[in-house]
C-alpha cells in the first residue's frame, strides 16, 4: 500500500467491530455528522471541517454520534511516501503534524483543502504518466496547508462528566501495560467503582477494559517480535502475559497468526 483514498458515509448506528491499528499514515477528515475518536489514550470529538493525524501502529477506534448520516475521508500513505517532504523540509513537519493531532480547518478555507484531496483522487485515477508526481505533490501541500492551520484556535469539543477520567485511566494503561493491571485497580486510582467504570470506559472509548489492555500489549508485543530476538516467552512476560499459551491464543486471535509465525513472516499477514 502507497496511497489511498476513501470517501464513506456512515450512519450514526455504526460502530467500528474491532481495535484498529496499521502500520502506515492515516489522515481522517469528518466532511459532515459528528464523531469521536479515541487514540492510544485520548479521546477527540470531531465537527465538520476537523482533520485528525494518525501516526503507525497508533490503536484507534470511531464512534458516529448525533447526526443520522456522517461523511469522511481518509488518506492512507506508507512512510516511504514522505521522504522527500523531509528531505526538503526536515522532519520537524511531519512529526509536529503527526504527535495526535487534531486540527480545525476554517470555514473560509475548507474548500481550499476539500479541492485538494479531489484533485488526488482525480490523479489517484492514473491520467498518466504525471498523475504519480501531482497526486505525491498536492499531498505536499495539504499538509503544508494543515501545518498553517495549525496556529488557528481549535476547541477540542466539551467532554462529558467522567470522560477525563477515563482518559486518565486509558494512560494510565498505556504506560503500565506490562505490569498485572485490573480493572479493580485501575477503577480505584480514578475513584470509581469497578462496575461504573467498566461501562463508562466502554462508552467514552469503544473499547472494553480487558479488549483495550490485550491491544496495547499486542502491539507492543508484535514490536518486539520484529525488533528484537528476544524469546517468544520472554516478550510474553515483558508484555504483560503471565501465561504463554493465553498469549498465544490471544495474540492469534488479533494478529491472525502465531507469535512465532507472525515473526517468520515479518508482520505480513
Amino acid at each position: 500500500m502507497e496511497f489511498l483514498i476513501s470517501r464513506t458515509r456512515r450512519s450514526y448506528e455504526f460502530n467500528m467491530v474491532k481495535s484498529h491499528w496499521h502500520p502506515y499514515y492515516e489522515l481522517f477528515y469528518l466532511v459532515s455528522g459528528h464523531c469521536k475518536i479515541f487514540i492510544n489514550h485520548s479521546l477527540y470529538y470531531l465537527e465538520p471541517g476537523d482533520m485528525i493525524f494518525i501516526s503507525p501502529g497508533e490503536i484507534h477506534r470511531t464512534n458516529y454520534h448525533s447526526s443520522p448520516v456522517n461523511e469522511r475521508i481518509t488518506l492512507s500513505f506508507d512512510t516511504e511516501y514522505l521522504n522527500d517532504m523531509v528531505q526538503s523540509c526536515g522532519s520537524r513537519l511531519t512529526d509536529a503534524l503527526f504527535q495526535n493531532s487534531r486540527i480545525s480547518i476554517p470555514l473560509g478555507s475548507r474548500p481550499y483543502a476539500e479541492e485538494l484531496i479531489q484533485k488526488m483522487v482525480y490523479e489517484g485515477a492514473g491520467q498518466d504518466g504525471y498523475s504519480p508526481v501531482m497526486k505525491r505533490n498536492y499531498l505536499y501541500e495539504l499538509l503544508i496547508f494543515l501545518s498553517r492551520c495549525r496556529e488557528a484556535k481549535s476547541d477540542p469539543g466539551k467532554m462529558e462528566v467522567g470522560e477525563k477520567a477515563i482518559e486518565e485511566a486509558a494512560e494510565y494503561i498505556y504506560h503500565n501495560y506490562g505490569a498485572p493491571i485490573t480493572l479493580g485497580e485501575v477503577a480505584e486510582r480514578i475513584h470509581m467503582s469497578p462496575a461504573y467504570f467498566s461501562r463508562k470506559f466502554k462508552a467514552v472509548t469503544g473499547f472494553g477494559f480487558k479488549e483495550y489492555l490485550t491491544n496495547i500489549r499486542i502491539r507492543e508485543a508484535a514490536s518486539l517480535l520484529l525488533n528484537t530476538r528476544k524469546s517468544v516467552t520472554d516478550i510474553a512476560v515483558e508484555c504483560g502475559f503471565g501465561d504463554g499459551n493465553y498469549f498465544g491464543d490471544a495474540f492469534k486471535k488479533i494478529k491472525g497468526v502465531s507469535p512465532r509465525d507472525f515473526r517468520k513472516m515479518q508482520g505480513i499477514l
